[in-house]
C-alpha cells in the first residue's frame, strides 16, 4: 500500500527540480577557485600564450595532480548533463564544456607564478567532464527524477530556495577539509606566542580564548539553523542538524588523518572550541524552538558576528610552520588549503542572502 507521503506526492503539481543550474554553478565556481588560487601574482612571461597547448605529451605529469584534475571535473561534467538532458547532444555539449572550460583556465595559469599551464590537464579535465557526462546521463534518468521529487516533496522546505540551500550546504563541507583550522573554528592560534596586538580587556589571553570559542559557537548555530531551514517538518531538524554535523567531524578527522603528522592528528580540537560547542549546542536548543523566520534571523546574525570575530582576530600564522604540522609534501597543499580559506569567505556570503530570504519569505512550519 503507498504511503501516505506518496499519495501526497502524486496528487501534487510538482515544480520542475532547479538543482543542475545549482550544481553547475557551484561546480564552476569550485574549479576556478581550485585551478586560479591565489589570484595574485598575474606576470606576463614572454612566452607565446598559446605555445602550451602544442607540447610534446606529457609535459607535465604527476599521477596525484591528474587524478584530483580528472576528479574535479565530474561534477561540472554530471551537473551539465542533467542541465542539457533534454537535448539530444547532451552528452557531446557537456563534455565540450569542460573542455572550453579548462582550456580557458590553461590559458589563464600560464601568467600565474605559482601554477603551470598544461596541455596534459586539459585531457584530464576533458576526461573527468566526459565521465561526469556519462554519471548525468544514467541519473538523468525518469526513475531517479522522480525518487529526487519526492524525496524534495517529503524532506524538503517548501521553497524555491531550499534546492539551492542543499546544493549550497555541500558546499560548507569544503570548508571543513583544512585540518589546520579548528573544528567549526573561524580562527587558529598561530605558534609563537605571543604576538604583539592590542588587547580590548586586560587579560590578553582570556579576549583571544573568548574570540576562539565564541566563534565556534556562533558558526555552528549559524550552520545548525541554515540546516532546519531547509527541512519541511520541523521535527526532522534536530536528526538532519546532527547527520550534518556528525559528517563534518568524521570530514575532519579523515583529513586530519590523511595530511597531518600523527603528532597533529587533534590539532583542530582544543578546550576553547569544546566549550564553544557546548555553549553552541546548549543556545541551540533554545532557538529551535522558534518558529522558521525567527530562526533564519538568529542565523542571519551569528553568521554576521562570525565575520566580525574573523575580522578582529589579531594574529596572523606562520606559513611555514604550518606546513611543517602536514606529512605530505606535495606544493599542491597550499592551494589546497587555500581553496576551503577560499570557500570558507565566500561560503557565509551566499548563507546570509539564503537566511535573509527565509526571514522574508519563510514557509510555515509543519509537524
Amino acid at each position: 500500500m503507498p504511503s501516505i507521503s506518496s499519495i501526497r506526492f502524486l496528487a501534487k503539481k510538482n515544480k520542475p527540480t532547479m538543482v543542475s543550474p545549482f550544481l553547475f554553478a557551484v561546480s564552476l565556481l569550485l574549479i576556478l577557485i581550485v585551478s586560479l588560487y591565489p589570484l595574485s601574482g598575474w606576470r606576463f612571461t614572454g612566452e607565446p600564450i598559446t605555445a602550451f597547448y602544442t607540447y610534446p605529451l606529457p609535459y607535465y605529469f604527476t599521477v596525484f595532480d591528474n587524478a584530483i584534475n580528472v576528479l574535479a571535473y565530474i561534477p561540472l561534467g554530471l551537473s551539465a548533463m542533467f542541465f542539457l538532458r533534454r537535448y539530444r547532444l547532451a552528452f557531446f555539449y557537456a563534455t565540450c564544456i569542460g573542455f572550453l572550460v579548462s582550456m580557458s583556465i590553461e590559458f589563464a595559469q600560464q601568467f600565474l607564478p605559482s601554477r603551470v599551464a598544461s596541455n596534459m590537464d586539459i585531457m584530464s579535465n576533458t576526461l573527468g567532464c566526459f565521465l561526469g557526462a556519462i554519471a548525468g546521463g544514467v541519473l538523468s534518468h525518469r526513475y531517479f527524477l522522480r525518487q529526487w521529487l519526492q524525496f524534495r516533496h517529503d524532506y524538503l522546505a517548501p521553497s524555491a530556495v531550499a534546492e539551492w540551500g542543499l546544493i549550497w550546504l555541500a558546499l560548507w563541507f569544503v570548508t571543513q577539509f583544512d585540518p589546520n583550522l579548528p573544528f567549526l573554528g573561524v580562527v587558529v592560534m598561530p605558534q609563537g606566542l605571543p604576538q604583539p596586538f592590542v588587547s580590548p580587556i586586560k587579560n590578553p589571553a582570556l579576549f583571544l580564548r573568548l574570540l576562539e570559542g565564541g566563534g565556534m559557537m556562533l558558526h555552528l548555530l549559524a550552520v545548525a539553523l541554515f540546516v532546519s531551514l531547509l527541512v519541511r517538518y520541523h521535527r526532522y531538524a534536530p536528526r538532519a542538524i546532527m547527520g550534518v554535523l556528525l559528517c563534518a567531524l568524521l570530514l575532519k578527522m579523515g583529513f586530519a588523518g590523511m595530511l597531518l603528522q600523527p603528532e597533529q592528528f587533534f590539532a583542530w580540537i582544543n578546550l576553547n572550541i569544546a566549550l564553544g560547542g557546548i555553549a553552541g549546542i546548549v543556545f541551540l536548543a533554545i532557538f529551535l524552538r522558534f518558529n522558521r523566520r525567527l530562526r533564519a534571523l538568529v542565523g542571519f546574525l551569528a553568521l554576521c558576528s562570525v565575520n566580525i570575530i574573523a575580522y578582529l582576530w589579531p594574529l596572523s600564522t606562520n606559513s611555514n610552520n604550518s606546513l611543517d604540522a602536514y606529512k605530505w609534501n606535495y606544493g599542491h597543499l597550499q592551494h589546497f588549503n587555500g581553496m576551503s580559506s577560499a570557500i570558507g569567505d565566500i561560503w557565509p556570503v551566499g548563507a546570509m542572502l539564503f537566511l535573509f530570504y527565509f526571514m522574508l519569505f519563510a514557509p510555515e512550519d509543519n509537524d
